[in-house]
């Protein structure tokens, strides 16, 4: 799986998930400047 840089702009409110725990949809900028959609991620993950 390649790495792709992205500058996270968005987050959403969490939701309960019973498989997931804490979701939340996130987007963001890629480096050319369109956005991009990340989901699921869990809601305390650290972006590094």
């Amino acid at each position: 799986m390649a790495k792709t840089k992205v500058l996270i702009t968005v987050k959403t409110y969490p939701t309960i998930s019973a498989k997931y725990d804490e979701l939340v949809c996130t987007a963001g900028f890629l480096e050319d400047g369109s956005w991009i959609r990340i989901y699921p991620i869990q809601f305390r993950k650290k972006f590094f």
